[in-house]
Formats: structure tokens, C-alpha cells, sequence
């Protein structure tokens, strides 16, 4: 019976001791997100119009676009990326999903994303046999560094370090 108990003891430290915190920073590639950046910021574009079937259906917006980061305080994120076109009765949409480790340099006014995982999901209306979900590949898991600028109030600029500007926007309760 002392030999079952040492052995389950022995078991039950060695699985303790191989098991990874969830909450433990990898310096290389994370930091605790700064205050004011956690949450979910949003940037998106959307048709101001609707689309109308010959029938009468409503059909949608002709397009709408959409980039989602949710930064979480342990140095974690989840990325969103929606496009959807409507023509000739035809919607396509294209949905992609990123999630991984995040590091802030505040001094430098940068965050670097490093996804561990992610997926690709397409719809056609029309075409439904081209429809498609699949998890990201290796060589799609690159990591990206992105300037940021906040304005002092709801939003913050983002950008890849051209002139080219994000306007992202806190939200509140999605």
C-alpha cells in the first residue's frame, strides 16, 4: 500500500510540475496588457445602403468589413476579421480568427501580435460547394508589429507604421 501511495504521489507532483501556467509571461513575445488597452476595440466600414431582392427580400448591406482585437490583461489576445459582399443576390462573406500572446512597448508606442492558433471559415450563397472552414497553417501564424497612437478619448489610431490609420473604437458590451 506505501508503494501505491509513493507512486501516486511521485505521479501527481510530476504532472504538476510539467503543467504550464496559463497566466505566466513569456517575455519574448508578452506583457500585461496596459490598462486602458484592455477590452475590444473595433475598426470597421459598413454600406450605408440596403439591398432589396426583385422579390422584395431584404438582401443585406451591399458590404461591410470589420477588424475586432480583444486584448486581454494577462498579455493575450483574439483578433476578428469579417468581410461581406452582397451582389447580384449573392452574399460572400469571408470570416477569419486569430488568437495568441500580445506585447506592448508603451515608450516605442507598438504592440506585437504572435497568433498560436487560428481559422479561416468562406461562405458563398451562391456557390455553396466553395464553402470552407479551416484552421490556420503554420506559415499563416506570423507575427505583426503595429504602431498606435490613442487620442485621449474612446479611440486609438493603428497602423503598420505607414500614413495609412485604423480609427478603432473601445466597445462597450458586445
Amino acid at each position: 500500500m506505501k508503494k501505491v501511495l509513493l507512486s501516486l504521489l511521485a505521479l501527481v507532483c510530476l504532472t504538476a510540475a510539467c503543467k504550464k501556467d496559463a497566466d505566466t509571461i513569456d517575455p519574448a513575445i508578452q506583457s500585461k496588457t496596459p490598462e486602458e488597452a484592455v477590452g475590444k476595440w473595433m475598426y470597421g466600414t459598413f454600406s450605408m445602403s440596403n439591398f432589396w431582392t426583385y422579390d422584395g427580400k431584404y438582401g443585406g448591406k451591399p458590404y461591410e468589413q470589420a477588424l475586432v482585437l480583444d486584448f486581454k490583461a494577462n498579455g493575450t489576445y483574439e483578433q476578428y476579421i469579417i468581410n461581406a459582399v452582397t451582389s447580384y443576390n449573392c452574399k460572400t462573406e469571408a470570416f477569419t480568427y486569430m488568437k495568441g500572446k500580445v506585447k506592448f512597448d508603451e515608450e516605442a508606442g507598438t504592440f506585437t501580435l504572435t497568433p498560436t492558433e487560428g481559422n479561416y471559415r468562406g461562405f458563398y450563397s451562391c456557390y455553396p460547394s466553395q464553402n470552407f472552414k479551416r484552421d490556420a497553417r503554420k506559415d499563416e501564424l506570423r507575427q505583426e508589429t503595429f504602431y498606435y497612437e490613442t487620442d485621449g478619448g474612446r479611440g486609438v489610431h493603428i497602423s503598420t507604421g505607414g500614413n495609412q490609420k485604423g480609427y478603432y473604437l473601445k466597445g462597450t458590451d458586445w
